[in-house]
């Protein structure tokens, strides 16, 4: 006797859910495993499906042994979005943040600086945390919280010393960018 496959017997509910589940589903991850469940119930070995829909053949046995412990559950995505969690913008984190960025000088911090850029305010966020928050994400933060951010801009009122200081701020100028990227804890 010729070693032929077990075919998957479904009962005519369990077909009509799995046809019915094929048509509504938009995840492509549940079709593929769906589509394993409908080649087995027709009898093909789990080594030929796995090769018709690109994966490893142990998928589908686990594919197969889950739908039997559990129909359509079993077969289901459990997530609701890959990835690792965010762990900068939780709540807690997004209200320390909008208290920093409202309440809070920079120089309450040890900066120089008299208004919060995001880098700056990102270095801070990441010595804080003890994580890497890069400018990118708390530009988002901020977004998030609806704070308008504006770059901050040095002005000078005019005076006698008009000169003077313009020649310091440009000289600031040149070498405050040099320093906010070697080591940002030093401004």
């Amino acid at each position: 006797m010729p070693n032929t496959p077990v075919r998957l017997e479904l009962s005519p509910v369990q077909k009509k859910e799995l046809f019915s589940f094929m048509k509504s589903t938009r995840d492509k991850e549940e079709y593929r495993r769906a589509s394993a469940i409908k080649q087995k119930k027709e009898g093909i070995p789990y080594r030929t499906i796995a090769k018709n829909l690109g994966v490893n053949y142990r998928n589908v046995y686990g594919w197969i042994k889950k739908y039997r412990e559990y129909n359509l559950d079993g077969i289901r995505n459990k997530r609701k979005n890959g990835g690792r969690k965010p762990v900068i913008s939780t709540d807690k984190n997004k209200e320390m943040v909008k208290d920093i960025v409202l309440n809070k000088s920079p120089k309450t911090f040890g900066y120089l600086k008299n208004t919060w850029s995001i880098r700056l305010l990102a270095t801070y966020l990441s010595s804080l945390l003890e994580m890497n928050v890069s400018p990118m994400q708390t530009w988002r933060i901020i977004h998030d919280l609806g704070i308008v951010y504006k770059r901050p801009k040095l002005e000078l009122e005019k005076g006698n010393d008009y000169e003077e200081k313009k020649g310091k701020i440009e000289g600031y100028k040149k070498i405050s960018s040099a320093l906010l990227k070697k080591d940002s804890t030093r401004i």
